[in-house]
């Protein structure tokens, strides 16, 4: 199908490392994250090969490889030898859909009843569902009504999380929702009382920010990636310690003050992350690529 245009493209652009094989001209690819070759990963030994040959590969044959964060750079650095130089950063940016109408999300009913804190993801195990569950248990001596709201479909194995779904004490307190509309989102957003976002890894990590975006407190991993996204506009724990959730949850649920000052940082923080300024850089970085006047041939240097 690429083939077929005529003329051909000045600049074929993919986002992600998936660069159809036999194909010439100027390329630039993306690498979202390294999460399946990490020590996080679900993914089969072979899975895993095939993942790194075609990041490899991606890397080879692009003028430039964009990633989402510079965490996630430094990770393709590191894994792959590639220069600093081939690897800009573009961050995504948080979707229109999510910014403004917090009192309409308000006002929208939701399938759940009372408090509840919320987690949005794909449920992998990196994602460290479990993780917060185990942390919403040490909660709810003390904050008995609370429910957690899943908004995601499992991938992968059964693991820890839908161990903690079938203990009783959490019977009828986690209310799984596989798939939600962008409206029905808004509003499990702008009605929860705490956003958890316990992941092990991340290549860039949206959620904490359309959070923010409602207004609602943000509990995040305190790993590299979510503090260069969200900076202080969240409270960190540690993913690996469902206490160190469950004491900044409880924070977020009882500091009223506080809340007010994370709320104003988080305002500003989503207002980084804006659309025409990420389309400004790619059009910017195509220009670059286009300038540059390269060969088309495939790269044997750093990847």
């Amino acid at each position: 199908m690429i083939r077929a245009f005529s003329p051909p493209p000045d600049i074929l652009f993919f986002p992600n490392f998936n660069v159809p094989f036999l194909l010439r001209g100027k390329i630039v690819s993306t690498v979202n994250d390294l999460t399946p070759i990490s020590r996080y990963s679900d993914y089969s030994r072979l899975q895993q090969a095939g993942f790194r040959f075609l990041v490899r590969r991606a890397l080879r044959v692009s003028e430039r490889t964009v990633c989402i964060s510079e965490s996630g750079r430094r990770l393709v650095m590191d894994a792959f030898g590639v220069p600093e130089d081939r690897l800009p950063i573009i961050h995504p940016w948080v979707a229109e859909a999510f910014l403004g109408g917090e009192d309409a999300a308000r006002r929208r009913s939701v399938p759940v009843e009372g408090d509840y804190l919320l987690f949005v993801g794909n449920r992998y195990g990196y994602k460290n569902l479990g993780g917060l569950l185990a942390a919403f248990r040490l909660l709810l001596p003390e904050f008995p009504g609370l429910k957690a709201v899943v908004v995601g479909v499992r991938k992968g194995t059964r693991g820890d999380a839908e161990r903690l779904m079938a203990v009783p004490s959490l019977g009828g307190r986690v209310v799984e929702i596989p798939r939600a509309t962008d409206d029905e989102l808004k509003a499990l957003y702008a009605r929860a009382k705490v956003f958890v976002f316990p992941s092990f890894m991340e290549g860039f990590g949206l959620p904490p920010l359309e959070a923010l975006a409602f207004g609602v407190p943000v509990v995040c991993s305190d790993i590299p990636v979510i503090r260069e996204v969200c900076g202080d506009a969240v409270r960190y724990a540690d993913p690996s310690d469902p206490a160190s959730i469950a004491g900044q949850v409880r924070c977020a649920l009882i500091e009223t003050e506080r809340n007010g000052v994370y709320r104003e940082k988080g305002v500003e923080r989503v207002r980084r992350y804006d659309r025409e300024d990420s389309i400004r850089r790619y059009l910017d970085l195509f220009r670059e690529c286009l300038e540059a006047g390269r060969k088309s041939s495939p790269r044997r240097d750093g990847a």
